[in-house]
């Protein structure tokens, strides 16, 4: 993959990845720290690219794993300060689903995510998380009965 391409897809997919990596760490400068890591190792390792149309669930998995290695790094909970300048711009005003996303247990938020943020198939997020398409979707389903429940109350 040619520089000029890959810089075009980042430019392209650069929010959603730090959605992702936002949505598993809790953390502004741990999500912008996986979201450079990704980059940097997406960059070294463009070659491995087979396909360009298959850019953005390579590049989210990437962030996955980036996000994922410094989570087990930090192991700690940390609050999250001025969310709202970090809120996808389709949330409704209050950001009530945004809200009750952040506050489901990690596995189920990084499918929900994926599945209904950034539109990826069972098998992609399958693919993004290295775990099977069986494991997805019960996250999935677990994840939508959790978020049912809070928004009932």
């Amino acid at each position: 993959m040619e520089q000029k391409a890959f810089e075009q897809y980042i430019w392209e997919y650069a929010s959603n990845m730090y959605r992702l990596a936002f949505a598993m760490l809790h953390n502004r400068e741990d999500a912008e720290d996986a979201v450079s890591e990704a980059v940097l190792r997406a960059y070294e390792n463009r070659h491995t690219l087979r396909r360009q149309d298959s850019f953005k669930p390579w590049i989210m998995q990437i962030t996955a794993n980036e996000a994922r290695k410094i989570y087990g790094k930090n192991k700690r909970f940390t609050p999250v300060e001025d969310m709202e300048a970090y809120m996808p711009s389709f949330q409704d005003e209050k950001h009530e689903l945004w809200d009750v996303v952040m506050e489901l247990k990690s596995v189920h938020r990084e499918v929900i995510v994926l599945y209904f943020y950034e539109r990826f198939t069972v098998k992609e997020i399958s693919a993004v998380l290295r775990v099977p398409e069986g494991t997805v979707k019960s996250r999935l389903s677990r994840g939508k009965k959790q978020l049912r429940k809070a928004l009932e109350r």
